[in-house]
């Protein structure tokens, strides 16, 4: 995200069955095949996607299309949310300047529409429609998040939150994180995010937290703000699951991950993409061979094409 906006097997398993939903016990191992429904086993999912003015056309063609072509094999609702003249946005987010976290203001106003909000920068994209997002809710928690593959960062492009009262304070408060961020190099939401991670996940480690924002506040560049990363990841510890709260996938096992880490090259355990600013495959390596004909779409594979030397086992992404 720049200037314009754009399930697996749980890793801690000291849970008890019991303790699980019927749903997310029934539905723990499954996942979509040749392009099967998509149940909707934890409720009513909304796919939320925030943009610029005439950024959506001029710079994220691609990866809009892709969405658009898999939303049509599904029963998920869309929602394209304009920052700059949508009216409800417009008139409750008014006070952000910064666009990153008036896109977690605008993703407040939505949530209480729905049961759970995928929340997507624009240039995300969907390199394999065969996966339904119910792949990735984990119902234990209200907030689903990502590491990122080539640093230690959460991504905050990308997130999975639920219409909860720990959903709707966890983006109320990111969103409040444009007020509390230094003057100095902060990373915007991806800094305001690790240190909110903190507060809200470790709230009695008043000292970490104390010496993380210090870090935060006298960064002045990529690699001293990457010290504040670390601190949290170091405060946070091996944990991924927060009951109630907040789950934390690892690398290569969420819904979306970083394009240009693996040249485009994807495995059917891949979702979605991120970093897709391009309106042609033409204009970069793409994974695809064809653009998208959004009039092919529906549940089968029609309007995908992809190029041979692209997909790679799943073994040899991780």
């Amino acid at each position: 995200m720049e200037n314009s906006l754009f399930l697996r097997e749980p890793h801690n398993m000291w849970f008890t069955l019991t303790n699980v939903d019927t749903a997310f016990a029934e539905y723990i191992s499954m996942r979509r095949k040749n392009m099967e429904d998509c149940p909707q086993v934890f409720g009513k999912v909304t796919v939320f996607v925030a943009y610029t003015g005439s950024s959506r056309k001029e710079m994220y063609d691609v990866a809009q299309r892709t969405l658009q072509c898999y939303l049509k094999s599904t029963n998920y609702t869309l929602v394209l949310v304009d920052l700059d003249t949508d009216p409800l946005v417009q008139k409750r987010c008014q006070k952000h300047q910064v666009i990153y976290y008036k896109k977690h203001c605008a993703a407040t106003l939505y949530l209480p529409k729905t049961e759970w909000l995928l929340v997507l920068d624009a240039d995300t994209g969907v390199v394999n429609p065969n996966h339904c997002i119910e792949e990735w809710i984990d119902d234990r928690v209200s907030v689903i998040m990502y590491e990122r593959f080539f640093n230690w960062e959460i991504m905050a492009a990308n997130y999975l939150v639920r219409n909860t009262p720990f959903g709707n304070e966890f983006l109320r408060k990111w969103a409040e994180q444009e007020f509390k961020q230094p003057s100095s190099w902060h990373g915007y939401d991806q800094g305001g995010l690790m240190m909110l991670l903190l507060e809200l996940l470790i709230p009695d480690a008043v000292k970490e937290y104390e010496i993380c924002n210090e870090y935060w506040r006298k960064a002045t560049n990529y690699e001293t703000y990457m010290a504040t990363v670390i601190c949290v990841r170091l405060a946070l510890g091996a944990t991924t699951v927060w009951p109630d709260k907040i789950r934390i996938y690892r690398k290569a096992e969420a819904f979306a991950r970083d394009g240009w880490i693996s040249i485009e090259q994807w495995s059917e355990d891949d979702f979605m993409i991120h970093g897709w600013k391009k309106n042609s495959i033409e204009e970069w390596d793409s994974p695809f061979k064809k653009e998208i004909d959004l009039s092919l779409c529906g549940q089968n594979l029609r309007a995908w094409h992809w190029q041979e030397n692209k997909k790679l086992q799943p073994v040899d992404m991780r």
